[in-house]
């Protein structure tokens, strides 16, 4: 069995010219293996439809071959290119699905073809998966954390070292703790001085300034981000579709306030067929990117399964039970809209298409398909990869496999027809710095460039294109940021909120954890003021199956383990009501 795609093979049947209009995009794609039981089907055209969600229903035939037919809704998006089927029921594991699109659906796009169809193939395992074993690999210390959230809350201390005219603006990063300190989000003014802060029960990840002016976190406790507005209020989250567990390394949010999330997703593979040795039974990792639009529907879907293959992963020990192929960190949206994507564990930078999911390039790595001129290191496990004003591309080579370690930030000019990456600029620390993981690159309105160095100390750099320091500020002893941000923020200036609220601001009904579950799940929500909570699931047909909740409760954040061992599997729905507040939430029960 094969688990990537040669997709120039798999999408000629995508490349049929319809009259006026064709079909280039497929999510899942012709002949994908390992697909989420959740997913949903995407079907993009290069050219808008002419037809309404009730025609396009009737023209779409999902049937597979264990769940047989399947009911669902239609979604057009908002480009009226792509069209969303989002199955009533989940597909059943292991199991192939075929999609048809019979004469109506083509009609309407003038295609003047009588059917079309293709098939995919669901996952046989639902792994529940745990957002932050990526984290917890890269530095196992920090299972042994020695902090306790219950002790009084002490600000981590922010030592300056260098504070030589540094640009003006403020610093965002959030501290990973290893000692006394609990959690916090922190801004700091250009010199290091503490202009804003709020301790955070759980670790916190990609604290930034969004393009839409609100900020942005990965809350650990819930793998979740949150976004805060100018006030530092949670207007809202952003959690991926499809049945995956939302990723911590990156949030972008769009103009348009659509949004790319990461995931990574462990799946079951008998590695004996891909190399000599290899464990039949081995847990491998991949990774999923999506695109959300405004009412949070995967418009776009792009799988490393389909595209990658597991032994492009040259430092990992491929004859282990446990392989981590991807490990993606970064998203970047390039300037002609493609995204690009940073994949640690190959050593690769990958530009994709956003119209027909298909790689553009590969940068770096196994499959490299660029020479490199004036760097003879290369990268390797980088961090980051962001496109700048000039064009170029920065990211933060944390040097694993450097001799000796060290860590550099790295600027190349990218001949992307001729396929040449031209090293331009780098900083490298004296004395060296080795930051083994996490870390950021991001360069300046002035010039100078903002370095994060992850897995160490110091936390912060900041320096000017010739190499001079500008600014250098560490965390504590035993404390690391994941990244660290500088830009201009005129949200309030508090020094005394030294802790997370215990009162929520808002209602709030999380997605419940582990999803799918068997047979406990945990379910989370908040409520701002005393009131009743009532907590009811559902199966599919709407009928009442358990009630979670029915009580006051006062203001506060809660969680309640739901016990489904007397429920069948298959999908169900939470509803929480209170007062003017309802929301629903989708679960699965796998038995």
């Amino acid at each position: 069995m094969k688990y990537f795609i040669t997709l120039s093979t798999l999408f000629l049947l995508l490349n049929y010219s319809y009259s006026n209009n064709k079909i280039v995009y497929l999510e899942p794609v012709p002949g994908a293996n390992l697909v989420s039981i959740e997913n949903n089907i995407i079907i993009g055209f290069d050219k808008p439809i002419n037809s309404n969600e009730a025609e396009i229903k009737n023209s779409i035939i999902v049937t597979g071959s264990k769940s047989m037919l399947h009911n669902g809704t239609v979604v057009i998006c908002n480009d009226n290119r792509r069209i969303l089927f989002k199955p009533a029921v989940a597909f059943s594991p292991d199991e192939a699905i075929n999609v048809k699109l019979n004469g109506d659906l083509l009609k309407s796009v003038s295609s003047g073809r009588k059917e079309f169809s293709y098939s995919f193939t669901t996952s046989p395992n639902k792994i529940q998966w745990d957002p932050l074993k990526s984290f917890k690999d890269e530095y196992p210390a920090g299972q042994n954390s020695v902090r306790n959230n219950d002790a009084p809350p002490p600000l981590p201390p922010l030592t300056v070292t260098v504070d030589n005219n540094p640009l003006s603006g403020n610093i965002f990063l959030s501290n990973y703790s290893f000692s006394i300190y609990p959690a916090y989000l922190i801004i700091t003014d250009a010199h290091g001085y503490m202009y804003w802060y709020m301790q955070r029960y759980f670790d916190c990840d990609d604290f930034k300034l969004q393009p839409n002016g609100h900020l942005t976190f990965y809350d650990v406790g819930v793998y979740e981000h949150f976004e805060m507005d100018e006030n530092y209020n949670t207007v809202n989250t952003y959690s991926c579709g499809n049945g995956y567990t939302t990723d911590a390394h990156e949030l972008r949010v769009l103009n348009n306030g659509h949004a790319y999330v990461l995931a990574y997703d462990p799946e079951i593979v008998d590695m004996s067929q891909i190399v000599p040795g290899g464990n039949p039974h081995a847990t491998v990792v991949g990774l999923i990117v999506q695109e959300l639009d405004v009412n949070k529907n995967v418009v776009f879907q792009w799988r490393s399964w389909d595209h990658f293959a597991i032994t492009d992963a040259w430092h990992e020990n491929l004859l282990s039970s446990y392989i981590d192929a991807v490990h993606g960190n970064a998203i970047e949206i390039d300037n002609d809209t493609n995204i690009i994507i940073s994949s640690r564990h190959l050593d690769e930078i990958t530009k994709i298409n956003h119209i027909t999911g298909d790689i553009i390039w590969r940068f770096g790595g196994k499959n490299n398909q660029f020479t490199f001129i004036g760097d003879t290191l290369k990268f390797t496990y980088q961090h980051a990869i962001r496109r700048i004003a000039n064009g170029d591309l920065t990211l933060y080579d944390n040097g694993n496999f450097h001799t000796p370690h060290f860590s550099r930030a790295v600027e190349y000019s990218v001949d992307e027809v001729n396929k040449t990456a031209t090293a331009i600029w780098e900083y490298r620390h004296s004395p060296d710095i080795y930051g083994s993981a996490m870390g950021y690159v991001q360069r300046l309105t002035n010039g100078n460039t903002l370095i994060a160095w992850g897995m160490t100390n110091p936390s912060v750099t900041e320096v000017k294109s010739d190499g001079t320091v500008v600014f250098e500020m560490s965390l504590p002893q035993g404390d690391i940021s994941y990244r660290a941000y500088k830009f201009d923020w005129n949200g309030p200036m508090v020094s005394n909120r030294n802790q997370e609220s215990t009162v929520p601001l808002t209602f709030q009904l999380s997605q419940n954890y582990p999803n799918p579950f068997n047979p406990s799940t945990i379910i989370s929500f908040a409520v701002p003021k005393k009131q009743l909570v009532k907590i009811v699931i559902y199966d599919v047909l709407g009928n009442e199956v358990k009630t979670v909740l029915n009580d006051n409760r006062e203001a506060g954040k809660y969680s309640i383990t739901v016990d489904a061992s007397t429920l069948s599997s298959g999908v169900y729905f939470y509803r929480m009501v209170s007062g003017d507040f309802t929301e629903t939430r989708k679960m699965v029960l796998i038995k």
